[in-house]
């Protein structure tokens, strides 16, 4: 098991103030590279998904990517994606059944079990492209995300070579006693009333975040984190079935750890609001092959911007370069 020891975050800020001084003369020059269709089908839904292929490379490594409770493949993620393509990876992104332009009904229904199966169809997807080389496959997760990738890598040790996951939902249970007590009540009155619902019916759903009621994420982070990362104009998008309330406490992929040999990089945040730290650094003793940092000092939503991201996703790309080749 490799560790890295943790990072506070006052240098990095200012180096990030450094950076607002820089001569953007100097800077890189656009990442290269053209988007290809990729839709998939997963238990006979169709699962809207692009390719992102660098420009001058021949069958790249690839790598899979799809994001956190409740929000699209859009939301957030070009940074991390656009920096894997600049290394010379492709990268496959992807929206779950019932978001987005991805088929499926009911719309908005958050499940890890079943959002597992999408991420094992995304990577079956793959294996007869000629345009990537599906021998160098490797998944990336980031919150609920990051917990369902660390379920594939157990199942799909085979075909997935490395997994990514930050700041992971592992124990839905310890995550579900994070939600604040005084919510209990509403919380499973709508998620009772969801449940009930006969099927073909609209789901009973609840805002994603809020910044002064009740919301399926609250954490002292949450409505501001979150709502960077949702685009303009997509508001009407915050929003889940209830029914996840029942579900979660049920989704540990935290026991998938013991059965994951392929090379894993795990980051942590040390002042994570949504997922207690405490159950992580417990389970990276159970992992045989895992790359573990811990980011001193930040929050759930640190990774998305300024130089936590930049120390995140550099360290990302040198573990899929090590794992994955170039």
């Amino acid at each position: 098991m490799r560790r890295t020891a943790g990072f506070t975050l006052r240098p990095l800020l200012a180096a990030g103030l450094a950076l607002a001084f820089f001569d953007s003369s100097q800077a890189a020059p656009p990442v290269s590279y053209q988007v290809r269709h990729a839709a998939f089908i997963s238990q006979n839904v169709t699962c809207d998904a692009e390719l992102w292929l660098p420009k001058g490379v021949q069958k790249p490594p690839v790598i899979v990517m799809a994001h956190g409770f409740g929000a699209l493949k859009s939301w957030g993620l070009d940074p991390f994606a656009e920096r894997f393509v600049k290394a010379g990876f492709a990268v496959m992104r992807f929206d779950y059944r019932g978001f987005g332009r991805s088929g499926g009904e009911p719309r908005r229904v958050v499940d890890g079990r079943e959002q597992v199966k999408d991420w094992l169809a995304a990577v079956e997807s793959l294996q007869h492209r000629g345009d990537i080389d599906p021998k160098r496959l490797g998944i990336w997760g980031t919150s609920f995300s990051g917990g369902e990738v660390l379920v594939v890598a157990a199942q799909r040790a085979g075909t997935v070579k490395a997994v990514s996951a930050q700041v992971p939902m592992i124990n839905g249970f310890q995550s579900a006693l994070r939600f604040p007590i005084k919510y209990y009540p509403l919380a499973a009155w709508y998620a009772t009333r969801d449940w009930l619902r006969k099927s073909g019916d609209t789901p009973v759903y609840v805002p994603i975040i809020s910044r002064d009621g009740f919301a399926a994420l609250s954490c002292k982070e949450c409505a501001e984190g979150y709502g960077r990362l949702v685009p303009p104009g997509m508001e009407s998008e915050n929003k889940v079935a209830a029914r996840f309330v029942w579900s979660l406490p049920f989704f540990r992929p935290a026991e998938s750890a013991p059965n994951i040999r392929i090379p894993t990089l795990l980051i942590a945040a040390e002042q994570d609001g949504l997922i207690p730290i405490a159950g992580i650094r417990e389970m990276v003793p159970e992992m045989s092959n895992v790359d573990y940092m811990e980011l001193q000092g930040a929050d759930h939503f640190s990774l998305y911007t300024g130089p936590v991201f930049e120390k995140v996703v550099d360290r990302q790309v040198t573990f899929f370069r090590r794992n994955l080749g170039h």
